[in-house]
């Protein structure tokens, strides 16, 4: 599941942290050739704009029709050098696509959640050593990219939802990046073994052709529960850039609020397909 957030949910998400009496880090005035980009951007469907009023930093959220992006939004988007935030989300991405990126240094925020990204392509996200937050929920990634991002050394979220990546490859790298919070999520072989686990003591028997159905129906619904905690971390972690009690943070909170009835629907659902198994 994915969920647009409005751009004011996501100001200052990449901004340098600043305690109350420092000054803003505005960014570097924006060259020409990424003013050039930015009007290219423009023509092709992608919108940049600045990620608060008087910063040059920018973010970036690419939504086209068809099955793959035109190439050149990512000749394009290499020469925004003052990009922080960008928002790849369902794309067609490939290889060479992401291998365009490569001189993003100042880039903090990735989003490539439902992508083709693969281990191999990682490589190309070495250079964004400012990143801290990285979203590869759905994609192809394994263990075996992992290492990738070992020198990702502000990294401080990763999701990796519906990846085949295990628990031993993420007790592989945490080590490396001690302050990096990876959320896994549940998945349907971790919900069975929590279910052999607890059936352990009853006698074994052969399970029902009603049951086989019902137990692919548990998983179906668990799937869901797990997109909708995917999307409320995202959300969570837009609404912990603000400080409780003010505008910004009331505003952030309100998406965050918004999608607990959906949870609590989808566990529900879970729950009632649980009921139907036959003892």
């Amino acid at each position: 599941m994915k969920t647009f957030l409005p751009a004011s949910l996501m100001l200052l998400a990449a901004v340098t942290a600043i305690s109350a009496d420092a000054p803003v880090d505005a960014g570097p005035a924006p060259t020409e050739a990424a003013t050039k980009a930015v009007a290219e951007l423009g023509k092709l469907g992608v919108e940049v704009r600045p990620i608060a009023a008087g910063i040059n930093w920018r973010s970036a959220s690419v939504r086209v029709t068809g099955a793959k992006p035109d190439p050149k939004i990512f000749t394009s988007l290499k020469d925004v050098a003052n990009l922080q935030e960008l928002d790849l989300a369902g794309m067609q991405v490939t290889d060479a696509d992401l291998a365009q990126l490569a001189g993003l240094a100042n880039l903090r925020v990735l989003h490539l959640e439902k992508t083709p990204t693969a281990d191999a392509m990682l490589v190309h996200l070495k250079g964004f050593k400012n990143l801290t937050y990285l979203n590869l929920y759905g994609t192809q990634i394994t263990d075996a990219g992992l290492p990738q991002l070992k020198e990702l050394a502000n990294l401080k979220s990763l999701y990796v939802f519906e990846t085949k990546v295990t628990d031993a490859g993420i007790a592989a790298l945490q080590p490396t990046l001690p302050k990096l919070r990876i959320v896994k999520g549940w998945t349907a072989e971790d919900i069975a073994k929590l279910t052999a686990k607890a059936e352990e003591k009853k006698p074994a028997a052969p399970t029902s052709p009603e049951n086989k159905a019902v137990e692919a129906e548990i998983a179906e619904a668990q799937k869901k529960v797990d997109g909708v905690n995917a999307e409320l971390a995202k959300r969570r972690e837009a609404r912990a850039k603000f400080t409780a009690g003010t505008p910004e943070y009331e505003t952030a909170n309100k998406p965050v609020q918004d999608l607990k009835p959906e949870l609590a629907k989808a566990m529900a659902a879970v729950e009632a397909a649980k009921a139907k198994l036959k003892k």
